[in-house]
C-alpha cells in the first residue's frame, strides 16, 4: 500500500496495536487482572455498540473504517470471509473464537483449582 515501512502511519499502527497486546499482557501478569466468562461476553458486546457506532459514522462520512461498508480494494484476509456483510459476521465469529481460546488456559486453571479445593 501507500504507508508501507518505513512509512510513519504503517510503523505508528504496528505500535498502537502491539501496544494493545502489551497492556493485555501487563494487566494480567503484573497487576493481577484476570478474565472471566462475562468478560468474554462482555467484550463481545462492546465491540459489536463499538461497530454499530464506527458504521454509521462510515455512512455518514463516506469513510470506511474497520472496513464495515466495503472490503479493501488490495487483497486482505476478509476476501476468504465471504461477500458484504457476511464478513462481518464471519469476523465475530472469528473473534469470539479467538476471545474463546485466549481464555481457555485460565479457565483451564480455574476448573483445576475447584478440582483441589
Amino acid at each position: 500500500g501507500a504507508y508501507g515501512l518505513p512509512h510513519f502511519r504503517a510503523i505508528q499502527t504496528l505500535a498502537a496495536h502491539g501496544l494493545i497486546i502489551i497492556t493485555i499482557v501487563f494487566m494480567t501478569a503484573i497487576e493481577g487482572y484476570r478474565p472471566t466468562w462475562r468478560s468474554l461476553w462482555k467484550t463481545m458486546l462492546l465491540a459489536n455498540v463499538y461497530l454499530v457506532i464506527v458504521t454509521s459514522i462510515n455512512f455518514l462520512l463516506g469513510s470506511n473504517y474497520m472496513y464495515t461498508l466495503r472490503k479493501p480494494a488490495t487483497a486482505s484476509l476478509l476476501d476468504h470471509m465471504g461477500p458484504w456483510p457476511w464478513y462481518i459476521l464471519t469476523g465475530e465469529l472469528v473473534g469470539l473464537a479467538m476471545f474463546t481460546l485466549l481464555y481457555l488456559p485460565f479457565a483451564l486453571a480455574d476448573r483445576r483449582k475447584m478440582r483441589i479445593a
